[in-house]
């Protein structure tokens, strides 16, 4: 297995580790979600500035690139709202698995539209993306069950739903990396996160109040969410270059279990007593599913 192999796979699992991150704020501080996710968008345009100007201000030599980064940014934020539905009914621990259903759907974007079976073996790298897909299902099944049979469904729905927004922005996202680099791009996803983030948070009752009279600690570990979705996108995208779509999308998507372990020990959304057969099925699938990842690019 190469360098460039290795560091993709590293880049990859790091990606896991801070998207797993980047919603924990929201449960460790009282704020409106719109609210959150605008001060988080924030912190991700200031995190992604970092790079951008370390790199000598990269710029786009046609508006098409980032228009796409600006249509990302939409997509990924419609996509997060629906994520942080399904955390408010079902938990971290139980929407983060249904979420990452969205790892097939990346992986088949990636062999099929971007036709990387050229250069990966296709039947290894989906049955271990599938392997990791059913590590979240099964892991999801773990959740204390608190919350009555209307919320459960509407929670699963909003994850889906988080699923198939996330899986939805990666063909213009690859297509406007392939032209401009990740560092360049990544501001314009972030500006439309914020313009998106914006439009959500004036729709709201309140409107700009919403955002307004917290205290320092809860815009700080906002922006601290935001500054992990930053890192965690850019070190996944980093993660493309180097092993291709099919493969880093669903590496990413194991934030599964760094989730899990957070929904144990620090947020007791899980009974790890009672839930230790289902957990360690989960896990065991998804060291699997990377295994298969591997091979299918060695």
């Amino acid at each position: 297995m190469s360098v460039e192999i290795i560091l993709g796979f590293t880049l990859g699992l790091v990606s896991a580790v801070f998207f797993a991150f980047y919603m924990v704020p929201q449960k460790l501080v009282v704020i409106e979600t719109p609210a959150y996710l605008w001060v988080m968008s924030v912190g991700v345009l200031l995190t992604t500035a970092i790079p951008w100007a370390a790199s000598g201000f990269p710029l786009a030599h046609s508006w098409v690139e980032p228009g796409y980064g600006l249509l990302c940014g939409v997509g990924w934020m419609l996509g997060t709202l629906a994520f942080a539905a399904g955390i408010k009914r079902l938990g971290l621990a139980l929407a983060t698995p249904i979420k990452n259903t969205t790892g097939v759907l990346g992986t088949l974007v990636g062999l099929l539209i971007f036709q990387e079976w050229r250069t990966t073996n296709p039947w290894l790298c989906f049955a271990g993306s599938v392997l990791v897909v059913t590590a979240a299902i099964v892991i999801g099944q773990t959740g204390k069950a608190k919350v009555s049979q209307h919320a459960n469904i509407a929670g699963i729905i909003f994850a889906l739903l988080a699923a198939l927004a996330y899986a939805s922005y990666l063909v213009p996202m690859k297509m406007a990396m392939k032209n401009i680099g990740v560092y360049a791009f990544a501001p314009w996803m972030a500006i439309g996160m914020v313009i998106m983030a914006t439009v959500i948070l004036l729709t709201q009752r309140g409107g700009v109040k919403l955002i307004l009279g917290y205290a320092p600690r809860v815009y700080f570990l906002s922006l601290l969410g935001g500054s992990c979705w930053a890192i965690a996108f850019l070190t996944m995208a980093l993660s493309v270059s180097y092993v291709g779509l099919s493969i880093a999308w669903a590496l990413c998507n194991l934030n599964t279990v760094p989730a899990v372990f957070l929904g144990i020990l620090a947020f007791h959304e899980i009974s790890f007593r009672q839930q230790w057969v289902k957990i360690t099925i989960g896990l065991l699938a998804a060291v699997a599913g990377t295994l298969l990842l591997g091979l299918s690019k060695g």
